[in-house]
């Protein structure tokens, strides 16, 4: 903690703030005794002219005041919300002087700055707090032990929270950046609607923010020394856009970048630093992990060139819960309870994230027009359910549910329809190194019946990627009428990954449910 700040500096913080709790504790047993003392003042008074109110509303607001001059509020609460707003200002105070600020990015800050928001304590008729759920996602009590494990845990995380920032700045300019395999910036990018019609930065898109963690991170990656609100460049297009009003065009040139801001509000932004260019790459390369490094070298023969060989370490990231039932959001999985049984397929089914919820879950009923009960009547949710999953360890798992059909234990791209049968739905979470992940849906389409449906988890460079293998992949699927789905950035980070991934579904028939 010394590297940031003093420890005695720290020390010497948490008994000033100690004492500060103490004299407000003070101040509410002088509030307390000046208020039993307004209290007796009022009786007397009435006393002296019982019954009798002569005052006019031409009065009411001195009145009031004079009646209300002392209010005794709750102690417990008072002085739970003086240690909170201390607390507010002493981490305000430490992250301001302190190297922390610098070291966040705008997702840090973010953060931040949710959990430094004040919420009134509101109380129920039981006077209980009805609002612990906010308190607890606060900040923590100050304290010398706090502030030190806060400190070190920001050194700690100060090169993945910087590798992160460049990352977030970038993905949010195009959406081809969101490309895992072709996350590459090049000579220029595009900052959409960064204007106003009035000229003026737009606060909706929040490219102002964007601009300033980009040209911090080109200034550190440079050598110099910034700090946290180091933005050279906003202020010279400011200059350069000052003492006008409307749409226009404007050209700024700086140390790192020449903007050019058009009349429809965008603004386009070259570099001019090729060998920080490459420093940036380099790290976004660090930031998305071992996958970025598979598809570098790509195959970009369209279908006929299969990768057999397995995905390093299987390419194994189980499916988190979110993502799993996004992906079944729009899946219909119920049938009629005179109908037979839906067969469906996860291969590549690891440790069954997706299969599971296909033989049962408690929330299938849940979004259907007039609830459980009356759909439960009607429809269930008891599928054959098979398995494909490469790692003998997985699939023992698998099979030792004892809630699957069937479980092959094999390369899923060495199993044939023949062995197993077609299917009513596939759905999968496929390997995305290296064009896998096409490899395995474009085989999973020969399992599909005629009017079956495949929803997948893929990488999101399927959707913009130029190979040949991608290009030719997405003809084949606008063919089936493909809905492509984002999801959120950072979907795998929980299971070790900060691969950006996109869900596509198809009905082989071409048809949208």
């Amino acid at each position: 903690m010394n590297a940031i700040v003093r420890r005695d500096t720290v020390e010497d913080i948490v008994t000033k703030r100690t004492r500060a709790i103490a004299l407000y504790a003070e101040a509410h047993r002088a509030i307390e005794i000046a208020a039993e003392a307004v209290s007796l003042a009022h009786e007397a008074a009435q006393s002296a002219s019982p019954g009798v109110n002569a005052f006019t509303h031409s009065h009411a607001e001195e009145i009031k005041a004079f009646y209300t001059a002392v209010r005794l509020p709750d102690r417990e609460q008072y002085l739970r919300t003086a240690r909170r707003l201390i607390d507010i200002n002493v981490w305000s105070w430490i992250i301001e002087r302190t190297d922390l600020e610098r070291l966040m990015d705008k997702e840090a800050k973010d953060i931040l700055r949710k959990q430094m928001a004040y919420v009134p304590e509101q109380l129920d008729r039981a006077g209980q707090l009805i609002n612990q759920e906010e308190i607890e996602r606060g900040l923590p009590e100050v304290s010398v032990e706090n502030i030190q494990a806060t400190l070190e845990q920001f050194s700690a995380d100060a090169d993945m929270i910087f590798r992160r920032g460049i990352a977030n700045a970038f993905a949010k300019l195009d959406r081809r950046f969101k490309s895992h395999d072709g996350f590459k910036v090049g000579s220029r990018v595009i900052l959409n609607n960064a204007f106003n019609d009035s000229g003026h930065w737009s606060y909706y898109s929040h490219h102002r923010d964007t601009l300033i963690d980009i040209e911090r991170t080109f200034a550190v990656l440079d050598g110099k020394t910034v700090g946290a609100s180091y933005a050279t460049t906003i202020g010279a297009i400011d200059l350069a856009r000052s003492g006008r009003w409307g749409a226009r065009q404007t050209e700024v040139d700086t140390e790192y970048f020449k903007i050019r801001i058009w009349m429809n509000g965008n603004a386009h932004l070259w570099f001019k630093r090729d060998d920080l260019v490459r420093k940036v790459n380099k790290l976004l390369a660090e930031y998305y992990g071992e996958v970025i490094g598979d598809g570098q070298g790509a195959e970009e023969d369209p279908f006929q060139t299969i990768k057999t060989t397995p995905a390093r370490r299987y390419g194994f990231f189980p499916t988190p819960d979110a993502a799993g039932a996004r992906l079944l959001e729009d899946v219909p999985l119920l049938r009629r309870k005179d109908e037979p049984q839906l067969r469906i397929l996860e291969p590549s089914a690891g440790t069954g994230n997706l299969a599971r919820r296909c033989v049962s879950d408690p929330a299938a009923f849940d979004n259907w027009s007039g609830g459980r009960e009356r759909w439960a009547q009607e429809y269930r949710l008891d599928n054959w359910v098979d398995c494909v999953e490469i790692q003998p360890h997985l699939a023992a798992d698998l099979q030792a549910e004892g809630i699957y059909h069937q479980v092959y234990n094999q390369d899923f791209l060495t199993l044939t329809p023949d062995v197993t049968g077609l299917y009513d739905r596939i759905v999968m979470n496929p390997p995305f190194d290296r064009e896998r992940d096409i490899d395995h849906v474009m085989h999973a389409l020969r399992f599909l019946k005629d009017d079956g449906c495949l929803t997948a988890i893929m990488s999101a460079g399927t959707e913009f990627r130029e190979t040949r293998k991608a290009t030719a992949f997405r003809a084949h699927m606008t063919k089936l009428n493909v809905t492509w789905i984002d999801l959120p950035a950072s979907s795998f980070a929980s299971v070790g990954t900060n691969v950006n991934t996109i869900i596509v579904r198809v009905w082989k028939n071409g048809r949208r449910w």
